[in-house]
């Protein structure tokens, strides 16, 4: 075989058979690197053209130079056809953006449905709603709330104590977890003059755990401070507000009780939604479900906010979110609206 038909051979071999039988950029690849690399078929060539005869190495250089033009415009025809392919590939694929499967759409959590049901409530009643710090300052956390030094709450098994930060100006002792949404009440009193009708929703910390308590959880309280304001309008506003949250007339009476921050002070109980006071499982036969604590604002408070009990007179309540959550769903465990169990949240679909 002569030297001309072994140029013609090699291109015909990588032009018409090797190259087009490839499919990818890297597989066309691999055939140039084959002939045309560093020991490829066509350099090995051009490597032996120094041992022939100068007037014969000319003529067989310009046949192996031109055989590799012509492999080199070959393999970028090709790479060329290999990348139209693709992108007429790519815009001819079809894709149905409509075709797929909508997520299962979440739920509101108990807790959350319920406190913007209390939000709702108030807010048609003419509350504006007031919210605090959850690091809060011992004073306004007790002291401003009459709450004395010897008070049980005050107790570091009872109250989560904050360490203040090093270089602070607080002491040990100043910092606390709030216990209750009443430091809300007074901020309010020391920021903003009479009348005043505010309702404080968030968490609360307590060192408890058991089945009716956690070391966090929810609260609200109400403040009413004008002038000539009443027991009787404290009544009426809670009869109203659980009236309205249960869309049926629920009666609510008082029951004498002591709390450092009222005087005189009550636990006030409310009407069983369930059975109308009639007496079921639920208000264990008594027709009554107790639901929280509230009175007059103690004038020592008023003091400490600096706001003039000779002038004003002033109510307030609180109760647990998290128990009103439990009675409005039917929750046996209070432990149960924190574990974050998604088979006991997808009870509660909105």
């Amino acid at each position: 075989m002569s030297d001309d038909d072994a140029l013609t051979r090699m291109r015909h071999a990588f032009a018409e058979v090797e190259l087009p039988a490839t499919r990818t950029l890297d597989e066309a690849y691999a055939v140039k690197v084959k002939y045309l690399g560093k020991k490829g078929l066509v350099t090995e060539l051009s490597r032996a053209l120094g041992s022939l005869p100068p007037d014969v190495r000319r003529e067989r250089g310009q046949q192996v130079n031109a055989l590799k033009a012509a492999l080199e415009q070959a393999y970028d025809d090709h790479c060329r056809a290999l990348t139209e392919q693709a992108e007429q590939a790519a815009l001819a694929t079809f894709e149905d953006l409509t075709d797929v499967v909508a997520p299962e759409p979440g739920t509101l959590h108990p807790l959350t449905r319920t406190r913007r049901a209390l939000e709702r409530v108030f807010a048609s009643l003419g509350f504006d709603v007031a919210d605090g710090p959850h690091v809060e300052l011992a004073r306004l956390n007790f002291d401003d709330l009459n709450i004395g030094p010897d008070h049980p709450a005050r107790d570091m098994a009872d109250t989560f104590f904050v360490a203040p930060p090093p270089g602070s100006r607080w002491q040990p002792g100043d910092l606390v977890l709030r216990t209750h949404t009443s430091p809300v009440q007074v901020r309010t009193m020391l920021e903003r003059t009479p009348p005043i009708r505010i309702v404080a929703l968030g968490t609360v910390f307590r060192r408890d755990d058991d089945a009716t308590h956690s070391p966090m959880f929810h609260q609200i309280e109400g403040l009413c401070v004008d002038e000539g304001t009443s027991l009787a309008d404290l009544r009426a506003t809670l009869y109203r507000f659980v009236s309205a949250l249960f869309e049926r007339e629920l009666q609510v009476r008082f029951r004498p009780s002591f709390f450092p921050f009222v005087e005189p002070g009550a636990e006030f109980d409310m009407q069983c939604p369930f059975c109308g006071g009639k007496g079921c499982s639920v208000c264990k036969g008594s027709g009554w479900i107790e639901l929280g604590g509230a009175g007059m604002v103690h004038p020592a408070v008023f003091e400490a906010c600096g706001i003039d009990a000779e002038r004003y007179t002033g109510w307030a309540f609180g109760f647990g979110i998290d128990r009103m959550a439990m009675l409005m769903h039917q929750v046996p465990d209070l432990r149960l609206l924190f574990e974050g169990d998604v088979r006991f949240l997808e009870q509660f679909p909105c």
